[in-house]
């Protein structure tokens, strides 16, 4: 009786280690969809929230992969409106040798080029950082595998992904299973109660590869509603790494 006790132990944990790698081999997928191909493309952010007026941004985000020299991959994101906020830039280059990522941005008005590197991203403005996934927050949270569904016609795997750390924030990710990208996501506080949804939509299919033309995203603590409009998708853009490199930084396009 023991012995059987023991090898349905093992068995079930078996079992869950598989359940987990599985997981993690999905949001791999996820990670690496979009890799060694370059592209740009524009982001209309119409920001709402109960009793202040509505807000609009316009970024145009480009990222390449270099395919020599130290970098992974590079970014630049650029403020198209409001004419305020034309100023502010933002870069990101990752390395491959997985040493820390390296981030600048200027500065409003004064168009000063700050090392942000350090700095969290602002949870009062829309950004895609949630929705990223990066070795670091597969190996520092606990993935799951809970369901698989249909959700708009596609077939999708839902993970549950829980952070290592005394916050154990939650969230749930709805990933197409043919294509690895996030249709959907939801985000839960450590005490169970969901703060954040984020939905996809309005999908087209560029060089045989589906992509989401809106997102719809509802902070529900703060009340905070964004619609987002992606458009002007470019998968073939004509890049040099110089176009990425932030003037004044001190960093050299090796």
């Amino acid at each position: 009786m023991r012995n059987y006790i023991l090898v349905s132990i093992i068995a079930f944990s078996a079992m869950l280690i598989a359940e987990e790698l599985t997981a993690n081999e999905i949001l791999i997928r996820v990670m690496n969809r979009t890799n060694g191909l370059n592209h740009s493309f524009e982001l209309d952010i119409l920001k709402s929230q109960k009793g202040k007026p509505n807000k609009n941004k316009r970024l145009k985000i480009s990222a390449y992969w270099p395919a020599e020299g130290v970098h992974s991959r590079m970014s630049f994101v650029e403020t198209l409106a409001p004419d305020n906020l034309k100023d502010v830039r933002f870069w990101e280059h990752r390395f491959k040798d997985g040493s820390k990522a390296k981030r600048w941005m200027t500065m409003p008005l004064t168009g000063k080029l700050k090392d942000v590197s350090d700095k969290k991203p602002n949870k009062n403005e829309f950004n895609f950082s949630e929705l990223e996934i990066t070795p670091e927050n597969i190996n520092n949270h606990d993935n799951k595998i809970i369901e698989q569904k249909a959700l708009n016609g596609k077939a999708v795997i839902i993970l549950e992904s829980v952070q290592r750390s005394k916050k154990k924030i939650r969230k749930k990710l709805w990933i197409d299973k043919d294509e690895s990208f996030i249709l959907k996501a939801e985000f839960y506080t450590k005490s169970g109660r969901k703060s954040k949804t984020i939905d996809m939509g309005d999908f087209s299919v560029k060089k045989e590869m589906t992509f989401p033309q809106s997102i719809h995203v509802e902070d529900l603590r703060k009340k905070i509603i964004y619609d987002v409009k992606i458009e002007n998708i470019n998968l073939s853009p004509a890049y040099n790494v110089d176009d990425f490199m932030p003037k004044g930084s001190g960093v050299e396009s090796n």
